[in-house]
C-alpha cells in the first residue's frame, strides 16, 4: 500500500516532548519555505528539520492532499537518517524512490543543508511526485538554504555584538573607580558618573570636551599621550589652581590600533582617601569597644568614664594613665566610638612593641626605594591611614627621643612627609596616647620631651588599678564567668563566697587583665557549676593580710598622716609650679582630690 511504502522511506518517529524548537531558524526559514511552495501548482511538501532530523516546520500547497495522506509527516516527527538526515547529507542531495508493486508511486526527496560556518544546523527538504520535479527545484532550494544561513549568521553576529556590548556596560557599571577614556588628541570619549563626582566636574556633558577644559590642573593623562607609556596603581599628586593638593591612585592603559599606533588612553582613578577607607575596612581598623563595655561601678572608675565622655565630645589630644592591664585601650576605643569620628578609622600603634628603627616608617610611611629592604611600591604610614579618624599611641612613654621630636612636629603642623619623599600631606588625626609611666617624672629625667608631654596632656584620664577599686571585683568576676564559660563550652554559673573573698584579698599587680586570666584558668580546670578556691592559684589562696594589731610601731618616730600628706602635696605643687593637673599626676590622684586636700589643709599656691 502507498502508506506502507512512504512509512518505509521516512520511518517517522515521535521525539521526546522536551524537544526545543529553534525559533531563530524558524523565523528566517518560513518566508523562503513559503516561496518554494508558491512556485509549484503540483502537490509539494516543504519540510524544515533540525540537525537531529526532527521536523520543526511543514509547508504544503492546496493540491497536496493525496501526498499528505501518503506521507503523514508532522511537526515533531523524526525522519530516518537513511534518507534526509543532515548527519549524512552535508551537501545538496536528491533521492528518488519508485515502488515496483505500485508504478504510480514515484517520489522525489530534494534535501539541502543549512550551514552555520562548517556546521550543518538544519535541512530543507522538498518532497513531490517524481513526475512533477523541475530542474529549477534544487537550485531554488540551495538558494533558499544559503539565504537562511546568511540571515541566521547575521543575527548570531548581531546577538553576539549585543551581548558583548551588554557585558561591557555591566563591567563598566561594576567599576567603583572613576573611568575616563580620551582619544589621541585628548578629547573625552567616555567618563563614568564616579569619575565625574571624583573630579568634581561641573560640565553637564563632558563628552567631546578636551580634558584640559574639565579640571583646573594639568591632567596627568596628557603625559601618557605624549610618551605612550602607561602605568598601574601609581600614586599621583596634583595641585589645583587654588593650591590644593589632590592625591589619586591611577592606572593608565594606552589604546593602540592594529599597527601599534596610539589612538587613546583608558584612565581609571580613585582618591587616596577611598583607598585608605578600603584598607582600613579590610584590616578591621575600627574601634571595638564602647563605654557600655566597661565593667564596674566604683566611684574612681565612674570619674574616669565621666572624663572620657567629656573627651569624646572634644577634638583635643588625650593622655590616658594607668598600670598595665587596667583597660587603657578600652577607654581609647570608647572615646573614639562616642566621638564624631566614630565612622572613621581607628588605628592603634604600640610604640613599645615596634623596633625604634622601624617606628618612623610605621608612623609616617615611606616612598619606593627609600631604604634597603623597602617595598618597591612604598608604604602608607599609620598617620595617613588614620586620616579623618583617631590614632591611638599606646605605651607612648617608650617612644625614642628622636621620634618624639618628629611626632611633636606632626602634631604642631598637621602635616607629614613620607621617608624618602618630598611631598607634604595634610592630615586630620585626633591623637589619644596612653602610658603606664609617670611621664612628668620622665621629663625631669630627660627621657621624655616636656613640649610633647604638654601637647599630649590636654585632656587627662587616670585609670585606677584594680586594688583601688576592689568593689568592682564582684561585677568583673560575674562578667568573665559568663563570657568565658560560653567561649570554653563549660557550664560554670558562679563562684563560691570563699573563692570570691580570696580574690578580694589579693592586690592584683596585673589588674583586670590578670583577673580575667585567673577566671579563665579556673573555668578550664573546674569540674562543677561553681569556681572554688581549689581552682585558684596558690599565690591567691596563700595571700594573707597582716593585721595592724600584730605589728609593733615606734610611735615616737612616726609623724601623723595628715602632716605627711600636706607636705607631699605642697612639694608636688612646687615642682609643677602650681599646675593642678601635673601635681595630680605626680601624686597619682585626681584633680578633684588635689583641690579637696588643698582646701582641707588650707594650702594656697599662686
Amino acid at each position: 500500500m502507498v502508506q506502507e511504502v512512504i512509512n518505509r522511506i521516512c520511518s517517522l518517529k515521535i521525539i521526546d516532548e522536551g524537544h526545543v524548537i529553534n525559533h531563530q531558524l524558524l523565523k528566517h526559514a518560513r518566508p523562503f519555505m513559503k516561496e518554494l511552495l508558491s512556485l509549484a501548482d503540483e502537490p509539494v511538501f516543504v519540510l524544515l528539520a533540525d540537525s537531529e532530523g526532527c521536523i520543526i516546520e511543514v509547508f504544503k500547497n492546496m493540491n497536496s492532499i493525496k501526498l499528505e495522506t501518503a506521507l503523514g509527516c508532522k511537526v515533531g516527527d523524526k525522519i530516518d537518517d537513511k534518507y534526509i538526515s543532515p548527519a549524512v547529507y552535508n551537501k545538496p542531495t536528491e533521492v528518488y524512490y519508485a515502488d515496483n508493486d505500485d508504478k504510480k508511486i514515484n517520489i522525489s526527496f530534494i534535501t539541502v543543508p543549512i550551514n552555520l560556518g562548517d556546521k550543518v544546523i538544519a535541512t530543507i527538504t522538498v518532497i513531490c511526485e517524481l513526475k512533477h520535479v523541475s530542474i529549477h527545484t534544487l537550485p531554488m532550494a540551495m538558494a533558499a538554504a544559503k539565504a537562511i544561513s546568511v540571515m541566521v549568521e547575521a543575527e548570531n553576529n548581531k546577538n553576539e555584538l549585543l551581548y558583548m556590548n551588554q557585558c561591557n556596560n555591566a563591567i563598566i557599571k561594576s567599576i567603583t573607580d572613576g573611568l575616563l577614556i580620551v582619544d589621541k588628541d585628548g578629547y573625552v570619549r567616555y567618563i563614568n558618573q564616579i569619575g565625574i563626582e571624583t573630579l568634581g566636574l561641573k560640565h553637564k556633558n563632558p563628552i567631546g570636551k578636551h580634558v584640559t577644559e574639565l579640571v583646573d590642573f594639568k591632567p596627568v593623562i596628557l603625559e601618557v599621550l605624549e610618551t605612550g607609556q602607561g602605568y598601574v596603581d601609581k600614586d599621583i599628586i596634583v595641585t589645583t589652581a587654588l593650591g590644593e593638593k589632590l592625591r589619586f591612585i591611577k592606572t593608565a592603559i594606552p589604546i593602540r590600533d592594529e599597527d601599534g599606533n596610539l589612538v587613546g588612553v583608558v584612565d581609571s582613578f580613585k582618591k587616596i582617601k577611598t583607598v585608605k577607607n578600603f584598607v582600613n575596612n579590610f584590616m578591621g581598623s575600627y574601634a571595638n569597644y564602647c563605654f557600655d563595655d566597661i565593667v564596674g561601678s566604683s566611684k574612681n572608675l565612674a570619674e574616669c568614664i565621666r572624663l572620657a565622655k567629656i573627651a569624646s565630645n572634644s577634638t583635643s589630644n588625650v593622655l590616658i594613665y594607668g598600670e598595665s592591664g587596667t583597660g587603657k585601650e578600652i577607654i581609647a576605643h570608647s572615646i573614639h566610638n562616642a566621638s564624631s569620628r566614630r565612622d572613621k578609622p581607628f588605628i592603634s600603634v604600640n610604640c613599645g612593641a615596634i623596633p625604634r628603627e622601624l617606628l618612623e616608617s610605621e608612623l609616617f610611611g615611606y616612598e619606593a626605594g627609600a631604604f634597603t629592604g623597602a617595598s618597591k611600591k612604598g608604604r602608607v604610614g599609620k598617620f595617613e591611614l588614620a586620616d579623618g579618624g583617631t590614632l591611638f599611641l599606646d605605651e607612648i612613654g617608650d617612644m625614642p627621643l628622636d621620634m618624639q621630636v618628629k611626632l611633636l612636629r606632626v602634631i604642631q603642623e598637621r602635616k607629614i612627609t613620607r621617608i624618602g619623599g618630598n611631598n607634604t600631606f595634610d592630615i586630620d588625626v585626633r591623637l589619644i596616647a596612653a602610658t603606664n609611666k609617670n611621664l612628668l617624672k620622665y621629663c625631669e629625667l630627660g627621657q621624655f620631651r616636656k613640649d610633647l608631654y604638654y601637647r599630649l596632656n590636654v585632656l587627662n584620664i587616670n585609670l585606677p588599678p584594680l586594688r583601688d577599686r576592689k568593689s568592682d571585683i564582684d561585677e568583673l568576676v560575674s562578667f568573665f564567668i559568663n563570657k568565658l564559660s560560653s567561649k570554653l563550652n563549660k557550664r560554670v554559673i558562679g563562684i563560691t563566697e570563699e573563692a570570691l573573698n580570696a580574690l578580694k584579698q589579693y592586690d592584683w599587680p596585673g589588674n583586670v587583665r590578670e583577673l580575667e586570666n585567673i577566671i579563665e584558668r579556673a573555668i578550664n580546670i573546674s569540674n562543677g557549676d561553681f569556681i572554688t578556691k581549689y581552682e585558684l592559684p596558690e599565690e591567691i589562696i596563700n595571700c594573707k593580710r597582716v593585721r595592724d594589731e600584730n605589728i609593733k610601731y615606734d610611735t615616737i618616730k612616726i609623724e601623723p598622716l595628715d602632716i605627711i600628706e600636706k607636705r607631699v602635696i605642697e612639694k608636688a605643687l612646687r615642682i609643677t609650679s602650681g599646675n593642678i593637673s601635673n601635681a595630680a599626676n605626680l601624686l597619682n590622684i585626681t584633680r578633684n582630690t588635689v583641690y579637696n586636700k588643698m582646701k582641707k589643709y588650707k594650702i594656697e599656691y599662686k
